[in-house]
């Protein structure tokens, strides 16, 4: 004959035991710790991606000059200064302008498009770039970078340019974070990542 199977669930006599408000609190303030790390190294990640764009750019000027001037034995001189920003006049690191509309802040006769120049996409920083023959000077004696001065050579014995890429990231109202390269040097340098 067949039996009919029982299956008993033994139920344990003692109390079930849970997270105490101790260990939940602890777990709490880990998961806050994590997270904020994570908001931090998120948001250097965004400044580095920021100012990879005028590092890229900053190179793609210096061979467009090399190029300008390759074929008409001078460099191109935009920017009236290195102050004067294309296309944002006031680069602001919210705000993505596009390349390619009209240059107001160019130089008498001058226009971005002389340069054989090729940005894709919306940008953040404002870029400029000045000129000159051999034996002029540049219009400024050097740039700051991290607290260390780069000096340009007084008058130069070659035809020079400086490019500049100037963006406020942090929003506190002012240009924080610049990247330059000039003639002289093959160095990119880079004040400020967006403190």
């Amino acid at each position: 004959m067949a039996r009919a199977l029982h299956l008993s669930r033994r139920v344990g006599l003692g109390r079930a035991r849970g997270f105490t408000l101790i260990e939940m609190m602890i777990v709490v303030v880990i998961v806050g710790i994590l997270a904020t790390l994570a908001v931090v190294g998120y948001r250097k990640l965004v400044l580095s991606s920021h100012v990879s764009e005028a590092t890229n750019n900053v190179q793609a000027i210096r061979v467009a000059q090399e190029g300008y001037h390759s074929e008409t034995q001078m460099y191109a001189n935009i920017s009236p200064s290195l102050t004067s920003y294309y296309p944002q006049t006031a680069p602001v690191g919210n705000v993505a302008t596009t390349w390619g509309g009209p240059c107001t802040t160019c130089a008498s006769g001058m226009d971005w498009s002389m340069l054989p120049l090729h940005i894709d996409g919306p940008v953040l920083f404002g870029y400029a770039t000045v000129a000159g023959a051999a034996n002029t000077s540049p219009p400024v004696a050097g740039v700051s970078v991290n607290g260390q001065q780069v000096t340009f050579p007084g008058t130069s014995p070659t035809d020079w340019f400086i490019v500049a890429a100037s963006c406020d990231l942090d929003l506190q109202g002012k240009p924080n974070t610049n990247v330059y390269t000039t003639s002289w040097s093959n160095q990119v340098f880079v004040d400020g990542e967006g403190n």
